[in-house]
């Protein structure tokens, strides 16, 4: 009769305690019945690939009478005694259903109650911290496995109760039917060829952002001496242009993951990531790694914030952070000190870094763009120095360009003209809004930077066209100018009127990223010309600038000019012809 009994209790049992989520049912009648051990199959969904997970058979398992039979894994007994003993002495069967009663206790007949969460995180956590004999046991009950993208199955599992640990996780958000739980940890039963847990793993991660400029004093790369920052305080540095550090004259408006911007302009950059579950660990290291392009010099690190708590710059402490900067390989390096320590309980917090770059003259044209990419790198293993790296985070910085062609015609067959002189302005003709402008080489020109165009003695270069007739000039933001040619070459006339210039980006909704970018030209009152949409790197849009020879016209190019030069000679004609009849009446 007691057998009886006690088989009703397990199947009533079993019926409670099955789990929408992380918890498949169980019943515990200890090992009254010796029943071969069976394996099975267990399907973890929404993994990612290249992790690794860690499954730790809390109880053993047979099936018996159409029942499942569960039995405590004595390597897991120091940890059940603490819990359910109440300070006696349990033999090996009654510690068993002890522990069975409490995990169900705990996670609930759905595997929907609010301990189940702190059951999960409580039990990994004495798994991690487990040493000597008990580790060795521990240890002998874990499983490994290789996660695959979307979905990772283990085969050949032995039956039983599992914690499911995805190793470096900071948490884990199971299903199915129920989003409310989330841990470092799952539970789940292996009793078949259907067990699965909708396990949707997050690790450390960064955002890496273009955003508006900042105001702040911070950090200047001059105060980073041999590759690192050792002050005691936040750096308090006299800055001569401490106001253009971090106010810049152009750039985005908004959160973006790729903008445009002139040689010499001020970019500020975001990094963002979240304070992670740190349950098993009684240290972690969290750094942020930015490696800086060749076209972008570290200028300033305006900021490091975990939610309100700005932190300070020091070589450690809590609520500290140091600062590396590799300047040969241009990496970045931002460590939050004492980290464990400072954010243990302050999961989730949004982690902040933000610093400025200036775009200098090494920088990519065009479609080419100057790339950063940031990670974040973090602890992975509790009671190890081992670390992960998150996926990096990029950001595409761009500046452009455009090929004047100075040339004449023969009848339609374009002629180069070398010998042409012009002046670029941007947004207008204002003689402040002037481009100062540097030569890299004949025929190719750039906006100077402003420690260039502040030097003593700086003098704005020509553009020049060539002996092919082409003036390349690069290092621009997209928006307008005006083109001014100030001298034309010998035996041409020079433009009476300036060439509106618009260069304009067009950037993927999306991704972010550049798609094309094109120039618009104007002159005098003649329409407007679009020219083609440059979409590859190698390529670079064209304002074609003719000069004719003769008389002085009002404005090359322009319809408006022929059609008044035309108009003139009319004129003319007709007061030729009208002075001769005249003369010819009066004889």
């Amino acid at each position: 009769m007691k057998k009886i009994i006690s088989r009703c209790m397990a199947v009533l049992l079993t019926v409670a305690m099955i789990l929408t989520m992380s918890m498949t049912a169980f019943a515990s009648e200890g090992t009254s019945e010796a029943v071969a051990a069976a394996t099975g199959k267990l399907t973890v969904n929404n993994t990612v690939a290249g992790k690794t997970l860690n499954l730790y058979q809390i109880f053993t398992a047979v099936k018996a009478n159409g029942s499942v039979l569960y039995t405590l894994n004595s390597a897991y007994d120091g940890f059940f005694k603490a819990k359910v003993d109440n300070g006696t002495t349990l033999e090996r069967e009654a510690l068993s259903k002890a522990a069975y009663e409490y995990v169900k206790t705990q996670v609930g007949d759905t595997g929907e109650a609010e301990t189940a969460k702190t059951f999960a995180k409580d039990i990994l956590a004495w798994i991690l911290a487990a040493k000597d004999d008990v580790k060795t046991a521990v240890d002998a009950t874990l499983t490994t496995a290789n996660t695959t993208d979307g979905s990772t199955v283990i085969d050949n599992m032995a039956y039983g109760y599992y914690l499911v640990y995805p190793e470096g996780a900071t948490d884990t958000s199971s299903a199915p039917g129920n989003q409310k739980y989330t841990s470092v940890a799952s539970l789940v039963s292996v009793t078949g060829e259907d067990a699965q847990i909708n396990m949707k793993s997050n690790y450390p991660t960064v955002d890496k952002k273009l955003v508006p400029p900042q105001n702040g004093s911070g950090i200047t790369v001059g105060a980073i001496v041999d590759g690192s920052w050792e002050g005691n305080h936040q750096m308090e540095l006299e800055d001569e242009n401490d106001a253009e550090d971090t106010i810049a004259p152009q750039g985005v408006t908004t959160e973006t993951k790729a903008g445009d911007f002139a040689i010499g302009d001020t970019v500020t950059y975001q990094l963002t990531s979240k304070v992670p579950d740190m349950t098993g660990y009684n240290s972690y290291t969290f750094k942020f790694v930015d490696t800086l392009s060749k076209g972008l010099d570290l200028k300033e690190v305006l900021s490091v914030k975990v939610g309100n708590t700005t932190l300070t710059a020091k070589s450690s402490g809590e609520n500290t952070y140091a600062l590396a900067y590799d300047k040969g390989k241009r990496i970045l390096t931002v460590t939050l000190n004492d980290f464990y320590n400072s954010y243990k309980n302050r999961t989730d917090e949004v982690i902040t870094v933000v610093y400025t770059a200036t775009l200098n003259k090494d920088a990519e044209i065009g479609m080419n763009p100057n790339t950063n990419k940031a990670i974040v790198e973090y602890s992975n293993k509790p009671g190890t120095n081992e670390t992960g790296k998150s996926e990096p985070s990029e950001v595409d910085v761009h500046t452009f360009d455009f090929k004047i062609y100075k040339h004449y015609l023969t009848g339609e067959t374009k002629n180069p003209l070398k010998g042409a002189e012009f002046e670029l302005y941007k947004a207008n003709t204002d003689e402040d809004n002037k481009v100062k402008i540097v030569k890299d080489k004949d025929g190719t020109y750039r906006q100077a930077t402003p420690e260039e165009a502040g030097a003593t003695g700086f003098t704005s270069a020509i553009i020049t066209s060539g002996n092919d007739g082409y003036a390349h000039v690069k290092g621009l933001e997209a928006g307008i100018y005006y083109l001014r040619e100030t001298k034309a070459p010998e035996g041409y006339n020079k433009l009476t009127g300036d060439i509106k210039i618009t260069i304009t980006a067009v950037y993927d909704e999306t991704s972010g990223k550049l798609k094309s970018y094109s120039v618009t030209y104007k002159y005098g009152d003649a329409g407007e010309i679009k020219g083609e949409d440059i979409t590859a790197g190698e390529n670079h849009p064209e304002v074609p600038v003719e000069n004719k020879a003769g008389a002085q016209l009002p404005s090359t190019g322009s319809k408006g000019a022929l059609m008044v030069t035309l108009a003139g000679i009319v004129l003319f004609g007709a007061l030729t012809v009208s002075k001769a009849f005249r003369k010819r009446k009066a004889d």
